[in-house]
């Protein structure tokens, strides 16, 4: 079998986990896999933000897209407050929660701390499929922030997951 097929089928199988994960009510999230003009775009923004920032970690991020072989994205779209007034996310109760204004500085927030926590889950489901299928991985914030940048997706907060096959797991060194 052709590399480009098994990453193909691995990064369906983690879009797949990553939108049958454990959620705690509803689903407000949102995946998507980048073809190649997406991901060349996703890199291109990477280095322009490396400048707009005078911050070379973001050009090197957009390398690691550059080299990824699959790129998805896991998001989490606008959703209400679970209901549970637990405070978590810094309000008195759900209800000032869903009356508080937008803010948007990097990501859009507030957002429910439980959301956020299904947004966790549906990532490392995501990683835990590529690891049974030893496919290297590594998760970008900073692909997420571009990916948003771009309109690529509607969430409010967004991760990039760069997926590559290789021997030497080249995102995981050392």
């Amino acid at each position: 079998m052709k590399k480009k097929k098994i990453t193909e089928i691995v990064i369906d199988l983690m879009t797949i986990s990553a939108e049958t994960a454990p959620k705690s009510s509803g689903n407000y999230l949102e995946t998507m896999v980048l073809d190649e003009a997406e991901k060349e775009m996703l890199a291109e923004e990477l280095y322009q933000l490396s400048d707009r920032f005078q911050d070379e970690t973001y050009s090197e991020e957009g390398d690691s897209v550059n080299s990824a072989d699959e790129l998805l994205i896991i998001g989490l779209k606008d959703h209400p407050a679970l209901g549970i007034d637990c405070k978590a996310c810094g309000y008195d109760d759900c209800e000032d929660f869903s009356e508080a204004d937008e803010t948007e500085q990097i990501f859009q927030g507030p957002n429910c701390v439980f959301r956020l926590i299904d947004l966790g889950m549906s990532i490392g489901h995501a990683l835990n499929t590529a690891e049974n299928h030893n496919v290297d991985y590594q998760v970008s914030i900073k692909g997420g922030l571009a990916s948003k940048n771009l309109g690529l997706v509607d969430s409010r907060l967004s991760l990039a997951v760069l997926v590559n096959v290789v021997s030497d797991k080249s995102y995981h060194k050392n």
